[in-house]
């Protein structure tokens, strides 16, 4: 009788558990920080070998609407960039994550940058040194924790940090666009939003057409609808979109989600 079929069942299945052991140990070891970077070419090679030689790890973002995702795929903390204008135009309620912004540029708009919203400017010609330190302090300071929020009076519970939903005690699931355009209108209850900023001013995700939005709101309203949701996005015709607050049976479930 031939033992080689055996003897080779026997090794495969040593290796399989022996690579099955070097998995398991790589996933629970601790990940470096990440460090997003968004500057422009002549700028990003210095950055790039100094966040490296520091131990993290660095991944560059083409345009700072792709930050949040980025972000929440990759956990990172810091982005480094050079265009003070775009964080600039980033409100307070549109990040995703805690991001903190590190802006490089002329010593001139030092100024600029921190009234922006950057926690740290560094001049260019760029101090590698002086980035590194900002970066470590900012990386190493404990990550403020926000106070969990109840829900409105619709019985509507969103986190920005995570982008789970629910409805009273039912989990929603809304892809990134549909979140963002749900968090967007939530944040400004009985406000009308028009169109064109609801198209082109949400950060981190495409612009899209108003025919996309009419479709995406479509979708929205289905989704809450079928979760025990009031009808509480209402149309303003020809001009945009207004989150509105209605009162819901008190329910036990939505009892415990308005008291968090």
């Amino acid at each position: 009788m031939c033992l080689l079929p055996l003897f080779v069942h026997t090794a495969v299945c040593q290796l399989k558990l022996a690579i099955s052991a070097i998995q398991k140990k790589f996933r629970s070891a601790p990940r470096p920080p990440a460090v997003l970077l968004c500057v422009a070419n002549p700028m990003a090679l210095p950055c790039v070998h100094a966040i490296t030689g520091a131990g993290w790890t660095c991944h560059r973002v083409p345009r700072l609407r792709y930050v949040d995702r980025a972000a929440r795929a990759l956990d990172a903390r810091v982005v480094v960039t050079d265009r003070i204008a775009s964080v600039a135009g980033r409100s307070p309620g549109q990040t995703s994550n805690p991001l903190s912004f590190v802006l490089l540029g002329p010593p001139r708009r030092e100024a600029d940058a921190l009234a922006a919203g950057a926690t740290l400017f560094v001049p260019a010609p760029i101090d590698t040194q002086a980035l590194i330190q900002g970066l470590s302090r900012i990386i190493n300071s404990p990550v403020p924790k926000e106070p969990r929020t109840a829900a409105d009076a619709n019985g509507l519970w969103l986190d920005p940090r995570t982008t789970q939903v629910r409805v009273g005690d039912r989990p929603l699931v809304l892809s990134p666009r549909h979140f963002s355009v749900l968090h967007e209108l939530t944040r400004s209850p009985g406000r009308l939003l028009t169109t064109e900023r609801l198209c082109s001013g949400i950060s981190g995700i495409r612009p899209m057409t108003p025919a996309a939005l009419a479709v995406c709101v479509s979708r929205l309203r289905k989704l809450l609808r079928d979760a025990g949701a009031p009808d509480c996005i209402e149309t303003v015709h020809c001009l945009g979109y207004r989150y509105t607050l209605l009162e819901l049976p008190m329910t036990p479930a939505v009892a415990m989600a308005r008291h968090g």
